[in-house]
């Protein structure tokens, strides 16, 4: 700790703290270090109390010259002592109630302005805090690309200035090369000059060029060309359908079938860096007319009876087309009474008789009427009927009654080899 009645070299260090504050200050300085000089010459007050000043990170001792009970008290216990306190600096004190050891606490207020987008912003800051609070107590944000004349770590000092010029972290696409930039300029039309990119009448920017550039921002410049293209294209062909009750619900036939036409085409398309963005028609000449295709629509609901066109095409009775590889249309006869057929398997609705020579076994089959009205239905070649031998008949339909049987008796039927 230091006596502030001990030699000139104290007194001058306090005289040179106070010369560098304001004009008023120092002349205030200077009169206190006058009178602590000559009252150092007489010393008194050696019975007064002890008091230690803790300033900025000195620390100073002395005696009471009265009771500090105000602010003002303290203050100019302070000037007493020598050491000149500006309006703003922090002061407070504390007394020992034991020892009557009183100490004060002083910490220096420094002005410091920030200039920043156009704008000087000062504020009080207090010894001992950096750049960094100076800036937060002025409302100025920075980002890691601005460029602060000050570290934002270094120590506050009165009247300092900061200056900060504003960077931003951008990324421009233009010609097919991507860049990442840092740039001072504000605009994405001064960002553009700056990299010497030249704009065509139509070329396209992204976003405007009057926007204001901001950090991570991308730019897009499109570049615009014009072409004209004659080419043939398709006129697509339109489709009519008319209900028929003659077909099962559900089920369509084409009767015509449809086509394309053709006509040339002259376009202008406008390209944004080679891709086509719009395409305008020039001109346009028909070379063939398309075809309507022709459909016809089943309304019929379904009735246990096969549908069979005249261009051969079969339905069941549900109204699922039949795809078959042959037709062969006889007479067919009915029998039961179980028992194993020639196969193996046991007799049963759906096992035919046959003539293995003309439809080998295990052949799938479906067998209706030649108008449909009598379906017998889905069928596999299992057994040899002897009357199929003997070319009398192309099959022999099992049933598992004989009334069926007698009820199909001996007649015509189709029998289509799936």
């Amino acid at each position: 700790m230091k006596n502030m009645n001990m030699n000139d070299n104290a007194l001058m260090r306090m005289l040179n703290r106070a010369w560098r504050r304001s004009p008023v200050k120092k002349l205030t300085a200077l009169a206190v270090m006058i009178v602590i000089t000559v009252s150092s010459v007489t010393t008194v007050m050696a019975d007064s109390r002890r008091v230690t000043v803790h300033y900025n990170d000195e620390i100073y001792s002395g005696s009471l010259t009265s009771s500090l009970t105000t602010m003002q008290d303290v203050r100019a216990q302070v000037v007493s002592m020598g050491l000149l306190t500006g309006e703003d600096d922090r002061i407070s004190f504390s007394v020992n109630s034991e020892t009557g050891e009183t100490a004060i606490y002083l910490t220096s207020a420094h002005e410091v302005t920030v200039l920043a987008d156009g704008k000087a912003v000062t504020a009080t800051v207090y010894e001992g805090e950096t750049v960094a609070d100076a800036l937060e107590a002025c409302g100025v944000a920075v980002t890691a690309n601005d460029i602060v004349s000050v570290p934002t770590s270094a120590a506050v000092s009165s009247d300092m200035l900061v200056d900060i010029e504003r960077k931003s972290g951008v990324t421009l696409k233009a010609d097919g090369v991507t860049k990442k930039i840092v740039t001072g300029e504000e605009t994405v039309q001064s960002l553009l000059v700056s990299e010497g990119i030249t704009l065509g009448e139509d070329d396209i920017v992204s976003p405007s060029l009057t926007t204001e550039l901001t950090d991570d921002m991308e730019i897009v410049v499109g570049r615009v060309t014009y072409e004209e293209v004659t080419a043939d294209e398709a006129i697509p062909f339109t489709e009519t359908v008319t209900k028929d009750s003659s077909l099962p619900r559900g089920v369509t036939k084409v009767d015509v079938q449809g086509k394309d036409g053709v006509q040339t085409v002259t376009r202008r398309n406008m390209l944004v860096d080679g891709v086509v963005t719009e395409s305008t028609i020039l001109a346009s000449e028909v070379v063939s007319e398309p075809v309507t295709q022709v459909v016809r629509e089943g309304t019929k609901d379904p009735n246990g009876w096969a549908t069979i066109e005249s261009d051969g095409t079969v339905y069941d009775a549900n109204g699922n087309q039949v795809v078959y590889k042959k037709l062969l249309s006889g007479r067919c006869s009915a029998y039961t009474g179980g028992g194993i057929t020639a196969t193996g398997a046991p007799a049963a609705f759906g096992r035919v008789a046959v003539n293995p020579n003309v439809i080998p076994y295990g052949t799938k089959l479906f067998i209706c009427s030649p108008d449909g009205k009598v379906v017998y239905g889905y069928a596999i070649a299992s057994d040899t009927g002897g009357a199929c031998m003997r070319n009398s008949i192309i099959a022999d339909l099992y049933y598992d009654t004989l009334s069926e049987c007698y009820q199909i008796g001996v007649r015509t039927m189709n029998v289509y080899i799936l």
